[in-house]
């Protein structure tokens, strides 16, 4: 049996555990400051190393080591202003997916309000416009994060509405207490690179 679900369910300081396509942020390391955390420490520890010029001792080649701090370095500038809120808390990609867009426009929480929605299909949102970009079409978008995801996302949505916000929020802060991390569940495939590509 489904339980009405309501964004008024959802304490105002876990609105941004759980984002409106369903991916369990909470886990996310990018979300609880780990990501950041690790390329702040190797940063420092390559820096401070010199692993440019001890890194060919190690089989490593000075180019890749400069790349690699590099990019660490873009990314933390990038992300000077700390962890991510959480999609529904206005983290960067939710300014332009189709899926955070519609989630709030219609005053819910996650697709899992809505009838539409259909977690057990092969497109969960049925609202696809091929000729939209991806990231901005609900449902386009909806298809690749199921993929990145390894359908997690459906099975935290099919089980809001099994037991409701505030019970799988109870149960998602003790999973993610005893270690589980999104990573866990993100497919290997490439699937943004793939969809830009195409």
């Amino acid at each position: 049996m489904a339980i009405n679900l309501k964004l008024e369910d959802v304490k105002e300081k876990d609105k941004g555990l759980l984002s409106p396509c369903g991916v369990l942020c909470l886990g996310c390391d990018y979300h609880v400051g780990e990501a950041l955390d690790a390329a702040r420490k190797l940063q420092i520890i390559w820096d401070e190393w010199n692993m440019v010029d001890v890194g060919p001792l190690l089989g490593l080649k000075s180019k890749g080591i400069k790349i690699t701090l590099k990019t660490l370095k873009t990314f933390l500038k990038n992300n000077k202003n700390g962890k991510c809120p959480g999609c529904y808390k206005g983290a960067k990609a939710s300014s332009i997916c189709g899926i955070s867009k519609c989630v709030r426009n219609k005053g819910y929480c996650t697709c899992a309000e809505c009838e539409d929605y259909v977690p057990d299909s092969g497109t969960p949102c049925p609202h696809v416009n091929q000729d939209q970009n991806f990231i901005t079409d609900r449902g386009q978008m909806m298809k690749l994060m199921c993929h990145r995801y390894s359908q997690d996302l459906n099975k935290n949505l099919k089980r809001c509405r099994e037991v409701g916000y505030e019970q799988f929020i109870k149960e998602a802060k003790e999973k993610v207490s005893k270690g589980w991390r999104t990573w866990q569940v993100i497919n290997k495939d490439m699937v943004f690179t793939g969809a830009l590509n195409r």
